[in-house]
């Protein structure tokens, strides 16, 4: 569907109930300049009647014609008022009429000797007609209705008057004129007043959303200053002196510092979840596990390039380095981080523990096999640096999707 097609009913109109204040107001606007149109043919016509009705033969038939015809249009007039628009179907149905009275307009004006102008109807239809272009929002629909006045009122012209056509047709001209040119306008208007529309939409989707974070920020901080780190200095202490009780306050602490950091712990599936899942059952097993995630957290953008296997192997395999620290390294801490660099999401692992020689550490240490392999069967890649007293270093890389 095209941008012009948006919000439009199936005669060409605009659907009133998906318009936006400011499309809106624009078709109040199309519908007031098409009465003001409306209203200078009245004035035309009615000065035609009043001034110069005496010239005519017809006479009462006449007044009383040109009596319906100012009837219709005033209610035309309120109506559109009333509903602030241009009502597609009421604009049909105001043309039909125009076009049966353009036949009823010429066989009671009969034009004596130096009259100009005598079948006011046809004055009074060209003017009016600019409600066709406003109205409707496709311009074959406006080119039918264009071509059934212009039509209607060119065989009049010939059968009744007897114009001959040569004079007629070039005066149809002035219809397609018309309606051309107001149509044109009318679509740029509502275009203009629809990205109006979107752009003040989004505006307040991002003032709501603003807001929301201003207030999570808000209790996070309160839950950063106050709790969080009362647990994370009980989980480290020795005030606890019993190590699964001091192993749950330093899960809790994980918890909530995933909660205070707005990941979403507990989503299913996604990577930054799974780590923070991670960290709280490590912190649980008895090792402290500070994870960095500030370059995950301040973007979803990374989420569509991690796919569910991706995120498995990473967590995966950083949960096996994380083994190794609790095992091997001899410290009961480690720093964990994750990121995104050079279109690669990259996890890496250090503990300041023993360290080994990776040429001559056993095979079932659990590095130079499993981490490898399961980074290598997602597609990605882990690096392993580490000698004997300075600690262990693990780069898990992976590279996103679609890049």
């Amino acid at each position: 569907m095209t941008p012009d097609q948006e919000h439009t009913r199936d005669d060409g109109g605009p659907a009133p109930e998906e318009l936006g204040p400011a499309a809106s107001r624009g078709e109040f606007v199309l519908a007031f300049a098409a009465m003001l149109y409306r209203a200078y043919g009245l004035v035309q016509m009615l000065a035609v009647v009043l001034f110069s009705g005496h010239d005519y033969a017809s006479g009462p038939p006449m007044l009383w014609f040109t009596l319906a015809v100012a009837v219709e249009s005033l209610t035309v007039v309120v109506v559109c008022f009333r509903r602030r628009r241009i009502h597609p179907g009421l604009m049909a149905l105001d043309t039909a009429w125009i076009a049966a009275a353009l036949f009823v307009g010429a066989a009671l004006t009969q034009a004596p000797s130096g009259q100009g102008w005598v079948d006011y109807m046809y004055t009074y239809s060209i003017i009016t007609s600019v409600g066709i272009g406003f109205a409707y929002k496709r311009y074959p629909v406006v080119l039918a209705f264009t071509i059934g006045l212009a039509g209607a009122y060119v065989l009049s012209d010939w059968w009744i008057q007897h114009v001959p056509l040569t004079s007629a047709l070039p005066n149809a001209v002035s219809y397609f004129t018309n309606t051309a040119v107001t149509w044109a306008v009318s679509r740029y208007l509502r275009r203009v007043n629809r990205e109006a529309d979107v752009s003040r939409a989004e505006a307040l989707a991002r003032a709501e959303a603003l807001a929301k974070e201003q207030e999570r920020s808000r209790h996070a901080r309160i839950l950063h200053d106050r709790v969080l780190q009362t647990l994370e200095t009980l989980a480290r202490g020795e005030w606890v002196g019993d190590p699964e009780f001091r192993g749950h306050i330093a899960a809790e602490a994980a918890w909530l510092r995933a909660l205070v950091e707005g990941a979403g712990p507990d989503q299913a599936g996604d990577l930054l979840a799974g780590l923070q899942r991670l960290v709280s059952h490590k912190a649980k097993m008895g090792l402290r596990v500070e994870f960095n995630s500030a370059q995950l957290r301040e973007s979803d953008a990374w989420r569509d390039g991690v796919s569910p296997e991706v995120t498995a192997a990473l967590v995966d395999a950083a949960q096996e380095a994380l083994t190794n620290v609790a095992k091997h390294a001899g410290v009961d801490e480690a720093t964990m981080r994750a990121g995104i660099i050079d279109h690669q999401v990259i996890v890496s692992i250090l503990d300041q523990g023993c360290g080994f020689d990776p040429a001559t550490a056993r095979r079932g240490i659990g590095l130079a096999e499993s981490i490898r392999r399961r980074m290598a069967d997602a597609g990605g890649a882990a690096s392993v640096d580490s000698s004997p007293g300075t600690g262990t270093y693990v780069e898990l890389t992976a590279p996103l999707t679609g890049h």
